[in-house]
């Protein structure tokens, strides 16, 4: 899993990211002591699992809560041991760590995580997506990567393309585990890449640049998806 820590106590990141050293499904942790940097990570990466803190001095945790949409795994981190009964107002929330956080707890909260994000991925392989006013049912497998076109994606097939009102982005929330991003504008479906090589992905005769954000992802998946 790829996990967003945000917390504006750099010890208590410190912390978190240690503790997510220590989980073998845990691959790839990103880092943000700032809120409103948090909401633009969000927005440019697919996290499997966002550890939160609902104290942040530029942003509330609660209003970032509000930006994010409901199939966001979040594990809220608070000072407040009553914070329960709130927790059940957001989708998003799966769990609450309560400060001082220690591994035992930490870990359950991570499992929860894994098993719910495993029901997830276990969905078919087939979308509906919006293609002018009619509804075209996509397989997935068969897409080889997926380009942004300003508030459009473009779905790349062998031999066809399909252009969509949605954005890259709401996109990305909607694909399988095997589908990764490697950058702004792309998102590949990993079964389909011939050749990696550095900052370069090869599908077919398409040559797409990888940001280094995310080239460390997406050998991590090919692993996994081994």
């Amino acid at each position: 899993m790829h996990c967003l820590i945000v917390d504006d106590d750099p010890l208590i990141c410190d912390l978190l990211e240690h503790f997510c050293s220590k989980v073998d499904f845990v691959s790839n942790v990103t880092v943000t002591n700032s809120g409103f940097e948090s909401i633009n990570l969000i927005s440019e990466n697919q996290f499997d699992v966002i550890l939160l803190d609902y104290n942040l001095p530029d942003i509330t945790g609660k209003e970032i809560l509000q930006t994010l949409s409901p199939d966001t795994s979040v594990i809220m981190i608070t000072a407040n041991r009553n914070f329960a009964p709130e927790s059940y107002d957001y989708e998003q929330i799966v769990d609450f760590l309560v400060k001082p956080i220690d591994f035992a707890r930490f870990f359950k909260a991570m499992q929860k995580v894994k098993k719910g994000n495993e029901l997830s991925n276990s969905t078919s392989d087939q979308i509906f997506v919006k293609d002018g006013n009619k509804l075209v049912k996509v397989n997935l497998r068969e897409v080889k990567y997926i380009k942004s076109a300003a508030n459009y994606a473009e779905l790349v097939f062998e031999d066809k393309k399909l252009l969509t009102l949605m954005t890259l982005t709401e996109l990305a929330e909607k694909l399988p585990e095997y589908f990764q991003r490697l950058q702004r504008s792309y998102i590949v479906n990993v079964n389909h890449i011939d050749s990696i090589t550095s900052g370069d992905v090869q599908v077919g005769p398409e040559e797409i640049s990888i940001s280094d954000r995310f080239e460390k992802e997406l050998l991590n998946k090919i692993k996994l998806l081994k």
